[in-house]
């Protein structure tokens, strides 16, 4: 999915995954640390429907919300105050999976 305003790329984990062709364990959450915080990401699977609308609407946050839950967005909000950082969170979660660039 593409931002216009901002020209940055974005993608579901499902679409990265199903892009490389190397599905997650199945029921596997992923722990992932950003900034010496960590965070349990579930399979991709296991998301819930809303987020996928949701970042089908091109909402990303919202959908980041809902796969968080309220609890770690509340953390992770408070270690991201940019889009920069949205994108880093991104990239770190990518790589942890064994997807996107290096």
């Amino acid at each position: 999915m593409r931002d216009k305003d901002k020209g940055d790329t974005y993608m579901s984990v499902r679409q990265r995954t199903e892009a490389v062709g190397k599905p997650a364990s199945p029921g596997a959450s992923l722990n992932v640390t950003w900034r010496s915080k960590q965070f349990i990401i579930p399979n991709p699977d296991n998301f819930p429907l809303e987020a996928l609308e949701a970042e089908e609407e091109g909402k990303h946050l919202t959908a980041l919300k809902l796969i968080l839950g309220a609890d770690q967005y509340a953390t992770w909000r408070v270690l991201a105050a940019t889009a920069a950082d949205a994108e880093d969170f991104s990239a770190v979660v990518m790589k942890e999976l064994g997807r996107g660039n290096p």
